[in-house]
């Protein structure tokens, strides 16, 4: 995916099944460039958002239903080009295991075609 720094948002795409279970968790972390770092945890049917990095805190969030609808995409408020990279969400559960990886580029010219993994 490609966005323009300075936009007021992008959203990282993950759509999997709804009825989730209440014990999901999520994350979302950036991974490349390294070192890897926390961008969302979502768990007890909340975030957490004292596991995630300082530089990702406030500027992220997911759907407020993401157990019924299986919408666990993720919106990026205020992409800086310092959030260029790999970004990978991993879904899991007692009975559940799900993982997607998107890439991110943010910069001052946009190309006009989007790509995930």
């Amino acid at each position: 995916m490609e966005v323009k720094d300075g936009e007021e948002s992008i959203q990282l795409p993950f759509k999997s099944t709804g009825d989730l279970p209440d014990d999901i968790r999520v994350k979302w972390w950036r991974d490349d460039p390294e070192p890897m770092v926390m961008v969302h945890v979502y768990q007890n049917k909340s975030d957490q958002p004292d596991k995630q990095d300082e530089e990702y805190r406030g500027r992220t969030e997911t759907s407020k239903k993401l157990l019924e609808t299986g919408n666990l995409s993720l919106t990026l408020k205020h992409p800086t080009v310092s959030d260029t990279g790999r970004y990978r969400c991993r879904v899991d559960s007692r009975n559940i295991w799900r993982e997607k990886t998107v890439l991110l580029k943010v910069g001052d010219q946009v190309w006009p075609f989007a790509h995930s993994l």
